[in-house]
């Protein structure tokens, strides 16, 4: 199984609904990302680890990273699998010194903890391929090849399956085009 390696590349806000936050990963370098939907605490987290912030009261995500440090736990890596049912089914690879241990997790939950633990995140060729987009300005975009018609059709589609991540990115390009 291919894996490739993800990057964060950021998070925003949502201009349309205040308690919506879109995490940006992707390949180092390149231009295919796809979007993670979260909610406004995962978001939080998320964003003061990026902006290496102290919260007054710490969040979940420390509190397992100080846990795991004081009981000589590691978190190794971040592994995305698949992605089914609009859902990313996501594992993360501990390490105690002696064991290897795999928990399923929630993507923006291991997110939060690999920015913490400063390891990487991986996602299989199949899971890029289903969720990505390819977000060059030039003629590779291949949202770039639909009119404004069939966009606003997918866009729909996308919201009636309740696939929220691509439904933003094909909005976005729609508000490029206005």
């Amino acid at each position: 199984m291919d894996r490739i390696r993800l990057v964060v590349k950021g998070i925003s806000g949502s201009k349309d609904k205040p308690e919506i936050y879109v995490l940006i990963l992707g390949e180092q370098g390149e231009n295919h990302v796809f979007p993670v939907v979260l909610g406004f605490y995962e978001a939080q987290s998320i964003a003061f680890c990026l902006e290496n912030s102290i919260s007054n009261r710490p969040f979940i995500h420390d509190a397992f990273f100080e846990l795991a440090r004081l009981c000589n736990v590691e978190v190794l890596e971040v592994f995305i699998k698949d992605f089914q049912d609009s859902s990313f089914c996501v594992e993360i690879l501990c390490f105690n010194g002696k064991k290897y241990t795999m928990f399923d997790m929630r993507l923006s939950d291991a997110v939060a903890l690999s920015l913490r633990f400063k390891c990487p995140i991986f996602a299989t060729k199949e899971v890029l391929a289903m969720v990505g987009v390819n977000v060059s300005t030039d003629c590779n975009n291949p949202l770039g090849q639909f009119s404004m018609e069939e966009l606003l059709n997918k866009l729909d589609e996308a919201v009636k399956i309740e696939n929220y991540e691509i439904a933003i990115t094909i909005r976005n390009e729609i508000r490029s085009r206005k």
